[in-house]
C-alpha cells in the first residue's frame, strides 16, 4: 500500500544543502523519490542519484529517445509525422516525471 507522505518530511531533505553535490546533483538516501524538482523548481526535475534506479532510468530514457528519433529519421522529410511522434514523447516524459516526483512512503 502506498501512502502519500507529508511534504515537510521530504522538504527537510530537499532543502538540506548537504544533499546537493556540486550544487546541482541531488543525492539523498533518505528520500525515496527517484525524481525531484531542481533547486530552482521552475527549471524542471533532476534525479535522486542515491536511488539504485537513477542510472538505469537515464539510460532507458536516452535509449527510448534515440530509438524514436531513429524511427522518425527513417521516414525522410515527413515533418507532420515527426511532430506527431515528438509531441506525445515530450508530454509522456513530462507526465512520467510529475508522477515520479510525487512524495510517497511505503507503509
Amino acid at each position: 500500500m502506498v501512502i502519500l507522505m507529508a511534504n515537510p518530511a521530504f522538504d527537510r531533505h530537499y532543502y538540506n544543502p548537504g544533499n546537493w553535490k556540486l550544487g546541482f546533483i541531488y543525492f539523498c538516501p533518505s528520500d525515496k523519490r527517484l525524481i525531484v524538482s531542481k533547486r530552482i523548481r521552475a527549471l524542471g526535475w533532476t534525479l535522486n542519484f542515491a536511488r539504485p534506479l537513477a542510472v538505469p532510468f537515464v539510460s532507458f530514457v536516452g535509449a527510448l529517445v534515440l530509438a524514436i528519433l531513429d524511427l522518425i529519421g527513417s521516414f525522410g522529410n515527413a515533418s507532420d509525422f515527426q511532430m506527431a511522434c515528438e509531441l506525445p514523447l515530450i508530454l509522456g516524459l513530462i507526465a512520467l516525471c510529475c508522477w515520479l516526483a510525487k512524495p510517497r512512503h511505503a507503509g
